[in-house]
């Protein structure tokens, strides 16, 4: 697999990111743990039978008992979930994303039963797809492409996450021990660039806190008061997480930079999971790629680049963001949030090095 281990100038701000949400966690995780469990962050429409369209499938897949998930059953489930979502479905051809439209083949998941784990499928064919053709790969090393290997950082931060859940659910012995070293500790840019997409998704929940601590979330009373807290939290509006924002949004303004390509990767990366052969692997994909796009569409906009020919009042909201983006924006930091964790506990027990001096020159690789 390529590997994104760029030490540009944006390297040391992560760095410093990366520090903060490690001495300064508060109960990020507890939130955000405490919300996944609400159905409006746990609920996702996809269609499992989506074919794929980028190599012919036929890939030996995982056992049925490993790789197989139960769909919720519609009697189940909140009624108005199920109307707001067919309410604010529409295609966009210009958008983020396209989600799994409402129809007879898209069944909806619950995360919080449907958990991710370790099913034994072989990713590895995806997963390089992703990373030779839908990630960037010319003049990455030119100071001016910035923007390009971001969209790379944010790929492989997801792609880290994913290990993350595995390795966990190997466990915490020496199996596990030797999963971590392989898949993340050994593996340039892993770990740093997990940090990065944690700390963007954290960045894009502070910018539309308006939003999401306003949001009616279907009458469950319990959320507001736990998104008011997650918004509150000091780290979120930490100097260095948002660096991690800030240096996005000037990459992306820069003259060089062509950000709407974001959009198109970020469509064909959830086209891609049609790819899967893993149904649990398929479901947790698709709302993690659906929550790295509504990140991107809340710190960039609709376009990517705004046409600042344009009267401000005329922008499209980035912010807008429907039941399906902003439960999958949650969800996908929980999961950020929850990898980050388990990499602390790993490092623990391979007894690194954990002062700041010697951590990033042995054991980030970022």
């Amino acid at each position: 697999m390529p590997t994104y281990d760029y030490r540009s100038q944006t390297y040391p701000l992560i760095l410093a990111g990366m520090e903060k949400c490690r001495e300064d966690s508060g109960e990020l995780l507890t939130l955000l743990e405490q919300l996944a469990q609400c159905d409006f962050f746990s609920y996702f429409p996809v269609n499992l039978i989506t074919p794929c369209m980028f190599f012919p499938s036929g890939d030996a897949g995982c056992e049925m008992a490993t790789c197989e998930i139960r769909a919720a059953r519609e009697r189940d489930m909140p009624s108005a979930l199920l109307a707001r979502d067919r309410e604010e479905y529409t295609y966009d051809i210009d958008g983020w994303v396209s989600k799994d439209m409402p129809s007879d083949f898209t069944e909806y998941f619950d995360l919080r039963t449907a958990v991710s784990r370790d099913t034994g499928y072989n990713g590895q064919r995806v997963w390089r797809f992703i990373h030779t053709n839908i990630c960037f790969q010319k003049l990455l090393q030119q100071p001016d492409m910035g923007w390009k290997r971001d969209f790379n950082r944010l790929v492989s931060g997801m792609h880290a996450a994913v290990n993350c859940e595995i390795i966990a659910d190997v466990g915490f012995g020496d199996e596990g021990l030797r999963e971590y070293r392989r898949r993340m500790r050994d593996e340039p840019g892993a770990i740093l660039n997990l940090y990065f997409a944690y700390m963007l998704t954290l960045c894009a929940m502070r910018d539309c806190a308006g939003q999401i601590t306003n949001c009616g979330y279907l009458g469950d009373d319990a959320i507001q008061p736990l998104m008011r807290a997650l918004t509150s939290e000091a780290l979120l509006s930490s100097a260095e997480v948002q660096s991690a924002a800030a240096d996005l949004k000037a990459h992306a303004a820069s003259a060089e930079a062509y950000a709407w390509k974001f959009r198109l990767r970020t469509r064909h990366l959830k086209m891609l999971m049609g790819c899967v052969e893993c149904n649990v692997c398929k479901v947790h994909g698709t709302v993690m790629v659906i929550g790295l796009a509504s990140t991107l569409q809340v710190l960039l906009g609709e376009s990517g680049n705004r046409d600042m020919t344009r009267p401000a009042e005329e922008w499209p909201d980035p912010l807008k963001l429907d039941r399906v983006q902003l439960g999958s924006l949650v969800a996908t930091a929980a999961k950020f949030s929850r990898a980050c964790a388990t990499i602390e506990r790993f490092r623990e027990l391979d007894g690194a090095d954990m002062s700041k001096d010697n951590y990033g020159s042995q054991s980030l690789q970022g």
